[in-house]
Protein backbone atom coordinates (compact mmCIF):
# COMPACT_ATOMS: atom_id res chain seq x y z
CA UNK A 1 0.00 0.00 0.00
CA UNK A 2 1.56 3.61 -0.49
CA UNK A 3 0.31 7.01 0.30
CA UNK A 4 0.93 9.88 -1.85
CA UNK A 5 0.22 13.49 -0.16
CA UNK A 6 0.59 16.68 -2.20
CA UNK A 7 1.52 19.27 0.50
CA UNK A 8 -0.48 22.81 -0.57
CA UNK A 9 0.47 26.00 1.03
CA UNK A 10 -0.92 26.55 4.59
CA UNK A 11 -0.91 22.90 5.38
CA UNK A 12 -1.37 22.16 9.01
CA UNK A 13 1.32 19.33 9.71
CA UNK A 14 0.02 19.44 13.50
CA UNK A 15 -3.72 18.92 12.66
CA UNK A 16 -2.68 16.23 10.63
CA UNK A 17 -0.52 14.46 12.55
CA UNK A 18 -3.51 14.89 15.66
CA UNK A 19 -5.57 13.11 13.18
CA UNK A 20 -3.60 10.38 11.17
CA UNK A 21 -3.04 9.20 15.22
CA UNK A 22 -6.83 9.22 15.70
CA UNK A 23 -7.02 6.96 13.01
CA UNK A 24 -4.12 4.81 13.89
CA UNK A 25 -5.57 4.32 16.63
CA UNK A 26 -9.20 3.64 15.03
CA UNK A 27 -7.95 1.45 12.84
CA UNK A 28 -6.04 -0.83 15.49
CA UNK A 29 -9.60 -0.93 17.28
CA UNK A 30 -10.71 -2.81 14.07
CA UNK A 31 -7.79 -5.19 14.19
CA UNK A 32 -8.39 -5.68 17.72
CA UNK A 33 -12.33 -5.87 17.30
CA UNK A 34 -12.30 -8.06 14.13
CA UNK A 35 -10.01 -10.44 16.46
CA UNK A 36 -12.27 -10.86 18.85
CA UNK A 37 -15.29 -11.43 16.78
CA UNK A 38 -13.19 -14.10 14.68
CA UNK A 39 -12.62 -15.88 18.08
CA UNK A 40 -16.17 -15.63 19.81
CA UNK A 41 -17.30 -16.62 15.85
CA UNK A 42 -15.11 -20.32 15.66
CA UNK A 43 -15.95 -20.62 19.76
CA UNK A 44 -19.82 -20.61 18.64
CA UNK A 45 -18.99 -22.58 15.66
CA UNK A 46 -16.57 -25.38 16.63
CA UNK A 47 -18.07 -25.98 19.61
CA UNK A 48 -15.15 -25.38 21.53
CA UNK A 49 -16.63 -25.77 25.03
CA UNK A 50 -20.64 -25.43 26.50
CA UNK A 51 -20.77 -21.75 28.35
CA UNK A 52 -23.23 -21.96 30.78
CA UNK A 53 -23.23 -18.70 31.89
CA UNK A 54 -21.71 -16.82 28.74
CA UNK A 55 -18.78 -14.87 30.72
CA UNK A 56 -16.23 -16.17 29.29
CA UNK A 57 -17.05 -15.28 25.55
CA UNK A 58 -18.49 -11.78 26.56
CA UNK A 59 -14.94 -11.24 28.79
CA UNK A 60 -12.87 -11.65 25.29
CA UNK A 61 -12.68 -7.82 24.33
CA UNK A 62 -10.64 -5.47 22.76
CA UNK A 63 -9.63 -2.54 25.34
CA UNK A 64 -8.31 0.74 24.19
CA UNK A 65 -5.04 1.87 25.59
CA UNK A 66 -4.16 5.45 24.54
CA UNK A 67 -3.24 5.18 20.71
CA UNK A 68 -2.81 1.07 20.52
CA UNK A 69 -5.84 -2.10 21.87
CA UNK A 70 -4.95 -4.24 23.87
CA UNK A 71 -7.08 -7.95 23.25
CA UNK A 72 -7.54 -9.80 26.44
CA UNK A 73 -9.47 -13.30 27.66
CA UNK A 74 -10.81 -14.55 30.57
CA UNK A 75 -10.56 -11.28 31.98
CA UNK A 76 -12.80 -10.79 34.96
CA UNK A 77 -12.56 -9.09 38.64
CA UNK A 78 -10.46 -11.00 40.33
CA UNK A 79 -9.19 -13.14 38.25
CA UNK A 80 -12.33 -14.58 38.62
CA UNK A 81 -12.15 -16.16 34.69
CA UNK A 82 -8.81 -17.59 34.83
CA UNK A 83 -10.61 -20.83 33.74
CA UNK A 84 -10.07 -19.14 30.11
CA UNK A 85 -6.58 -19.64 30.66
CA UNK A 86 -7.34 -23.68 31.58
CA UNK A 87 -9.60 -23.99 28.61
CA UNK A 88 -7.09 -22.20 26.17
CA UNK A 89 -3.73 -24.57 27.54
CA UNK A 90 -5.58 -26.98 29.23
CA UNK A 91 -4.03 -28.69 32.35
CA UNK A 92 -1.10 -30.59 33.09
CA UNK A 93 -3.16 -33.94 33.70
CA UNK A 94 -5.00 -34.67 36.82
CA UNK A 95 -6.10 -32.06 40.10
CA UNK A 96 -7.79 -31.83 43.56
CA UNK A 97 -10.64 -29.47 43.52
CA UNK A 98 -11.35 -28.69 47.69
CA UNK A 99 -13.30 -26.05 49.04
CA UNK A 100 -11.92 -22.47 49.76
CA UNK A 101 -14.53 -21.03 52.10
CA UNK A 102 -16.81 -24.04 53.57
CA UNK A 103 -16.32 -27.59 54.71
CA UNK A 104 -17.70 -29.30 51.29
CA UNK A 105 -18.64 -28.76 48.22
CA UNK A 106 -21.86 -28.30 46.48
CA UNK A 107 -22.32 -29.89 43.28
CA UNK A 108 -25.41 -29.89 41.26
CA UNK A 109 -27.00 -33.13 39.78
CA UNK A 110 -29.91 -33.90 37.78
CA UNK A 111 -31.88 -34.86 40.88
CA UNK A 112 -30.60 -32.25 43.68
CA UNK A 113 -27.15 -31.38 45.05
CA UNK A 114 -24.40 -34.01 46.41
CA UNK A 115 -21.46 -32.50 48.96
CA UNK A 116 -17.94 -33.50 49.04
CA UNK A 117 -14.94 -32.61 50.80
CA UNK A 118 -12.56 -32.75 47.45
CA UNK A 119 -13.12 -33.61 43.72
CA UNK A 120 -10.29 -35.19 41.88
CA UNK A 121 -10.58 -33.95 38.09
CA UNK A 122 -9.49 -35.86 35.30
CA UNK A 123 -8.39 -32.48 33.72
CA UNK A 124 -9.19 -30.36 30.75
CA UNK A 125 -7.72 -30.90 27.26
CA UNK A 126 -6.52 -27.86 25.61
CA UNK A 127 -9.26 -26.39 23.07
CA UNK A 128 -7.28 -23.38 21.99
CA UNK A 129 -10.05 -21.17 21.20
CA UNK A 130 -7.67 -17.59 21.19
CA UNK A 131 -4.53 -18.24 20.21
CA UNK A 132 -5.66 -21.40 17.63
CA UNK A 133 -5.56 -20.24 13.51
CA UNK A 134 -3.81 -16.97 15.07
CA UNK A 135 -1.73 -16.57 12.02
CA UNK A 136 -5.12 -16.77 10.15
CA UNK A 137 -6.98 -14.66 12.26
CA UNK A 138 -4.13 -11.76 12.76
CA UNK A 139 -4.76 -11.52 8.85
CA UNK A 140 -8.06 -11.14 8.15
CA UNK A 141 -7.73 -8.80 11.08
CA UNK A 142 -4.94 -6.61 9.51
CA UNK A 143 -6.90 -6.55 6.17
CA UNK A 144 -10.03 -5.49 7.85
CA UNK A 145 -7.95 -2.83 9.28
CA UNK A 146 -6.29 -2.06 6.01
CA UNK A 147 -9.67 -1.40 4.26
CA UNK A 148 -10.84 0.49 7.46
CA UNK A 149 -7.70 3.38 7.07
CA UNK A 150 -7.64 3.74 2.85
CA UNK A 151 -11.66 4.47 3.66
CA UNK A 152 -10.83 6.79 5.92
CA UNK A 153 -7.77 8.47 5.17
CA UNK A 154 -8.72 10.75 2.72
CA UNK A 155 -11.02 12.55 5.29
CA UNK A 156 -8.16 13.05 7.55
CA UNK A 157 -6.48 15.04 4.77
CA UNK A 158 -9.62 17.02 3.14
CA UNK A 159 -10.85 18.12 6.75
Amino acid sequence: MSIEITVKQNFDFAKISRRLLQLAGATLGVIGDSYVNQTVKKIKREKLFKSRTGNLIHSIMAIPESETRVVIYGAGKNNFLQYGRFLEFGTKGPYTIRPKERKALKIPTSKGFIFRRKVLHPGIRARHYFFGDYEQKMKTAVEEGRLYFRSKFPEVLND
